[in-house]
């Protein structure tokens, strides 16, 4: 480094001549600015601009620990002066973090001084430099929760140990580092990824922020996979002064699915909750504990924003002690929360409610807390849940397929009739085995039951859109009505599994040919089973004619199996197929 661009840096940070711009964070449910994350700029004009460039010559240069404070002083500051609604992301590098004992209380101290509360401040770990001792940091990390701050693990996937770190300081929020987000609507994998995270988080009690959204389609597909939070130049670039709403213009609203419609969700179990706000003295939340015994628990709040919930047992342990109301009676109650609860949307199935439950790691399982678009809407209890479950569960069994337990013929039409009712683009699917009553006579039905778990199997783990309907007609017929726009990849992919696992069940015949008597009771040579799929691509437009969708299947089945090998036919929907 040369001497003038350190004395730049000295200059830099004497004058304290840092800008500050600020980025929205949108939840993408409530179509609202969630928070903004701060991001410094070094001067105009210079080699410090960049802030990249900036902390690496404070790093060189021997004062990153005073740069970051200052960063985060000026960032508060500034915050607080243009008034912004919402939370505030604050970068930390590690390595400030790990010496902050010099300076202990600083930031808590900028963040009084300006009026804002430590809830509203979320620390933002920057992986810019390899953790060397994670336990150091792990205590730091938890000094800032016991001050009220929460704390988010930047850029994950990009640096040095961040699945460490996240399985160690357990964040309260993830970030996705942009480069699994740049062209997520295109890439099979970086989609995987993101919904593998997504997936974990559930389990951990963390939320997800993805960093670098720049496109509709990138949008589109994030919400799709169910990301809560985004960031990125689609909703807004990082600007000094930054939009207080985001244009409705900006969200794509889908219609509403058969689940929303048709499945029991978690509102049926709603309760009233009790609530009080993080500032609120611990003798408060005692006393509203005595006035109710029967209470389990007190919903904490951050003005709307559900934070945690305080436990009876674990509360009166520690203040029903001999000396617990004069000791803590008088500090924020924030401090004697359980964060680690699970929280639902009111609109989330049963179903979905009872595996997010029933997987996630280290949480309450007596209450949940339910939402209503982000929003404190009251709580329920884990035996009402498992309750309705096993209704649900007894009611599907009625009508599902004994040998693969899937949808049957009644679940199937009530499916048809919706989409119909709702207008919606689908295409409906009919799987078919070839040469499958052949192999049921020469090796009996016991094999023959096990293609048929086989093609379930295929059909379920190949299938993952949220709104894809699988079902089993009977026999060996299987019919997958579809919403999603990659079905066509996913039938191929399922045909070519399909061929690949099927030799299997043969044995040692050789090339997979079988003799056996045909229906005139002559001997014929059958083949080895493939798979054939009729598709019927059904449009809105299609929906002012009654639609002979059984006629229009039976056709493409039919051309589908006339061809060589296992296949898909896809069957145009022509006004002759149509009834008057």
């Amino acid at each position: 480094m040369d001497k003038s661009t350190e004395d730049l840096l000295n200059t830099t940070i004497e004058q304290q001549n840092i800008k500050v711009h600020f980025q929205p964070i949108v939840h993408l449910q409530t179509q609202q600015i969630y928070g903004y994350e701060g991001l410094v700029r070094g001067p105009v004009n210079t080699v410090l601009h960049s802030p990249t460039r900036l902390f690496e010559v404070a790093t060189w240069a021997g004062r990153l620990s005073e740069l970051d404070l200052l960063c985060r002083k000026i960032t508060i500051k500034r915050f607080a002066q243009i008034d912004l609604p919402g939370r505030l992301f604050i970068n930390v590098d590690p390595c400030s973090i790990v010496h902050e004992h010099l300076c202990e209380g600083q930031t808590l101290t900028y963040i009084e001084q300006c009026g804002l509360n430590p809830n509203q401040v979320i620390i933002e770990l920057t992986e810019t430099h390899m953790v060397e001792d994670v336990r150091i940091m792990q205590q730091a990390m938890n000094h800032y929760r016991e001050m009220g701050f929460r704390v988010a693990l930047d850029d994950l996937g990009a640096g040095y140990s961040g699945l460490k770190l996240w399985s160690q300081i357990r964040p309260d929020i993830v970030k996705i580092d942009r480069h699994f987000i740049q062209g997520v609507d295109e890439d099979r994998t970086k989609q995987q990824f993101v919904s593998a995270i997504i997936n974990t988080a559930t389990l951990l009690g963390c939320r997800v922020i993805t960093e670098g959204v720049e496109t509709e389609k990138e949008y589109a597909t994030l919400r799709k996979l169910g990301v809560e939070m985004v960031q990125g130049y689609y909703f807004s670039r990082p600007v000094e002064i930054p939009p207080l709403t985001i244009s409705p213009k900006l969200f794509r609203r889908d219609p509403r699915t058969h689940k929303e419609d048709e499945s029991p969700t978690i509102e049926i179990l709603l309760r009233t909750a009790v609530s009080v706000q993080a500032d609120t003295k611990v003798a408060v939340v005692g006393d509203l504990f005595t006035s109710m015994p029967e209470e389990k628990s007190v919903v904490v709040l951050h003005d709307t924003e559900v934070l945690g919930m305080v436990l009876r047992k674990d509360f009166m342990d520690i203040y029903a002690s001999l000396y617990g109301r004069s000791v803590f009676g008088k500090q924020p109650i924030f401090r004697f929360m359980n964060r680690n609860i699970m929280q639902v949307e009111k609109k989330l199935s049963l179903e979905d409610a009872s595996f997010r439950l029933t997987t996630s790691l280290d949480i309450y399982t007596d209450e949940f807390i339910i939402l209503e678009d982000c929003c404190l809407a009251g709580k329920g209890r884990i035996i009402d849940l498992l309750h309705e479950i096993t209704k649900l569960q007894v009611s599907k069994a009625r009508h599902a397929n004994p040998l693969t337990m899937l949808p049957g013929n009644v679940p199937i039409q009530k499916q048809l009739q919706k989409l119909f009712k709702d207008s919606v683009s689908f295409t409906v699917c009919y799987f078919d085995l070839d040469n499958f009553k052949p192999f049921n006579d020469y090796f009996g039905f016991s094999r023959g039951d096990k293609v048929l778990g086989l093609v379930a199997e295929l059909l379920v783990t190949n299938i993952t859109g949220q709104d894809d309907f699988i079902g089993h007609i009977g026999g060996d017929d299987f019919v997958v009505i579809f919403r999603s726009d990659t079905w066509q990849t996913s039938v191929t992919r399922i045909l070519q599994q399909f061929d690949e696992s099927i030799g299997g069940f043969y044995k040692d015949h050789i090339g997979n040919v079988i003799t056996v008597a045909n229906r005139e009771g002559k001997e014929q040579q059958y083949s080895r089973m493939t798979l054939s799929v009729g598709a019927v691509m059904v449009k809105p437009s299609d929906f002012l004619c009654r639609i002979d969708l059984s006629e229009a299947a039976a056709i493409a089945k039919h051309h589908a199996k006339a061809l060589r090998g296992s296949s898909l036919f896809i069957y145009d929907l022509q006004p002759a197929t149509l009834e008057a």
